[in-house]
């Protein structure tokens, strides 16, 4: 094969991992027909603590398998032309039966971040991962990315009761806005905001901006 993955017959390993369900590191796709949309996914795990895309199989689970010869040529594509800078990934094939095969894409936490992705206007966008969706992420983000030491981890033991609710939060909720946050912990509006950034500076949340306003999502 041109691309040389990693060939595995472990059908129980490839079932633990799609019982994980799609998240932050974890995405399902059918097929790859779109470049430059699973570039942004791709540069999305880059950018955050990596992931993993599983071919082959369908949001709610289901293994239907896949050519993995052709979506490993779409991915390799969509990595290089379609991410700036390009991303490495790292392929795995699930050999189920003679018939039936899943393809596993690792992408690792990049030491080269940040990573664009292609918009739909042909503008490079900084891409996230916020649950299993992937997003264009705030100026803000791009900037804490930009400036994060790699080899720097968050320690929760510096953590006082309030940041640590925000944690415990947002790992049941899919975001908080700085006014709920406010109101939940009874503090002021100034208050919730240094808690926030304070996170979102250790690399704990990350900052969206829509028509919703600014909201903090788990990393």
């Amino acid at each position: 094969m041109r691309f040389a993955p990693n060939i595995k017959t472990d059908a129980a390993e490839l079932e633990t991992i799609i019982s994980k369900g799609e998240g932050v590191q974890l995405d399902f796709k059918q097929t790859i027909s779109n470049q430059r949309k699973i570039g942004r996914t791709i540069a999305a795990f880059a950018n955050n603590k990596g992931g993993t895309l599983l071919i082959g199989v369908k949001d709610n689970g289901l293994v239907l398998g896949c050519d993995c010869e052709e979506e490993m040529y779409m991915i390799h594509e969509a990595a290089e032309h379609f991410c700036e800078p390009p991303v490495d990934v790292y392929f795995t094939i699930y050999e189920l039966d003679e018939e039936l095969a899943v393809l596993a894409v690792e992408i690792k936490n990049s030491l080269r971040k940040p990573h664009f992705a292609l918009d739909d206007n042909d503008d490079w966008q900084l891409y996230m991962r916020n649950n299993d969706k992937t997003m264009v992420a705030s100026k803000s983000t791009k900037k804490m990315i930009e400036l994060e030491d790699d080899e720097e981890e968050l320690d929760m033991n510096n953590l006082d009761s309030k940041e640590k609710f925000v944690l415990d939060y947002l790992n049941k909720k899919e975001l908080i806005m700085a006014k709920e946050l406010s109101n939940r912990l009874n503090i002021s509006l100034q208050r919730a905001n240094k808690i926030l950034i304070k996170l979102m500076k250790l690399g704990a949340i990350l900052q969206h901006k829509d028509a919703r306003g600014e909201y903090y999502t788990i990393r």
